[in-house]
């Protein structure tokens, strides 16, 4: 997956995300704004891209297990839909999540 794929679904979740007043969403919001700066610099190297999708992810997940975020269905499918693509991504390249990293190469 490309670096716009992830920018376009992040900022579909953090945008649907603003309208909640709760200090958890806004420690995840918070990650995706990080996780989108980084992503549309492309300063850092794939692995470290892949890493910061990954906390988002687990922000979300451990506030859905353990703090009640309840996702409405817009919130629901876009975050399906980013999951999947970033779990799908990596399990089949094992390193990242499909980001070029340095030289052209990916990682």
């Amino acid at each position: 997956m490309e670096y716009q794929e992830y920018i376009s679904l992040l900022e579909a979740f953090r945008l649907s995300l603003t309208a909640e007043n709760d200090p958890e969403v806004n420690k995840i919001v918070d990650q995706i704004n990080e996780t989108i700066a980084h992503l549309k610099t492309g300063k850092y190297h794939a692995m470290v891209l892949t890493q910061e999708v990954f906390e988002v992810i687990d922000l979300v997940n451990k506030d859905m297990a353990f703090k009640g975020l309840k996702l409405n269905p817009y919130q629901g499918k876009v975050w399906d839909k980013l999951k999947e693509k970033a779990y799908r991504s990596y399990s089949q390249d094992r390193n990242a999540l499909g980001f070029t990293g340095a030289f052209g190469v990916s990682s």
